[in-house]
């Protein structure tokens, strides 16, 4: 299982690329704005180059602000441009409802990345799934990256955590059985520490997790006191070690 960062706060992502634990970022423009990215579009494709060169080759996914087939289309083939590991990030359905799915399929087959998003249903998931397969099919060739993102935590809040993890479950043994290799769950909407542990054994590829939830899931009460308790100890036993000597 892969973590992905979900921010654009460059520090953030330096962090936990630098621990290791940093294998892709997740963004949105609300994300974006939350981290002090201004200037609009301009201001997000400079943000979003930023990241990709920062993680490359580990993909960043950029979010495209319209739900209307054609405008996502055009605003996907210009985001792809920004760098080779950006992904386009793209909702099941419209507004209204609708499917966005011709809008995926188009672009599977230009060989454009895509990370299917919003997801709170298996039905949503494995159609999403089917229509990047259909894609590499047509174009014959896979893109880099291949994402079908399924929103944990929403899906928590109307029936409850354990149901998340069935959804997601569920999917990946969907995928497995009918040989879908190359399609990546992404679980998101991820919120606190039981999450992680709950999710992560789920079966999913990935987790994208915000730094403050990841940084809770590094800390405990019990290994700090245990931690200091060793370096008391430890200093202690050197002073006693350094009297031996001398003596």
């Amino acid at each position: 299982m892969k973590i992905f960062i979900d921010s654009a706060d460059i520090n953030e992502i330096k962090k936990y690329l630098n621990s290791g634990l940093c294998q892709g970022v997740t963004t949105n423009p609300t994300i974006c704005l939350k981290c002090g990215v201004r200037g609009g579009i301009e201001g997000v494709r400079q943000r979003t180059i930023e990241i990709a060169n920062l993680i490359n080759p580990y993909p960043v996914s950029a979010e495209v602000t319209s739900d209307k087939v054609e405008e996502v289309i055009s605003q996907a083939r210009e985001y792809s441009k920004w760098a080779a590991n950006v992904v386009i990030k793209i909702t099941i359905t419209d507004c209204q409802g609708e499917s966005l799915l011709p809008a995926v399929y188009q672009l599977t087959r230009e060989g454009i990345s895509v990370n299917v998003t919003t997801m709170t249903t298996f039905n949503q998931a494995i159609l999403a799934a089917r229509t990047l397969k259909s894609g590499f099919e047509r174009a014959g060739q896979k893109p880099k990256y291949s994402f079908i993102s399924i929103f944990g935590g929403r899906i928590s809040e109307e029936h409850g955590v354990e149901h998340a993890f069935r959804v997601i479950k569920n999917v990946r043994d969907w995928l497995d059985f009918h040989k879908f290799p190359g399609i990546e769950i992404i679980v998101g909407s991820v919120r606190s520490p039981e999450n992680v542990e709950l999710w992560s054994r789920s079966g999913a590829h990935i987790l994208t997790i915000p730094p403050d939830v990841l940084s809770k899931c590094l800390s405990s009460a019990r290994t700090k006191e245990t931690v200091t308790q060793f370096l008391d100890d430890a200093k202690k036993s050197m002073e006693e070690l350094e009297k031996e000597t001398k003596n």
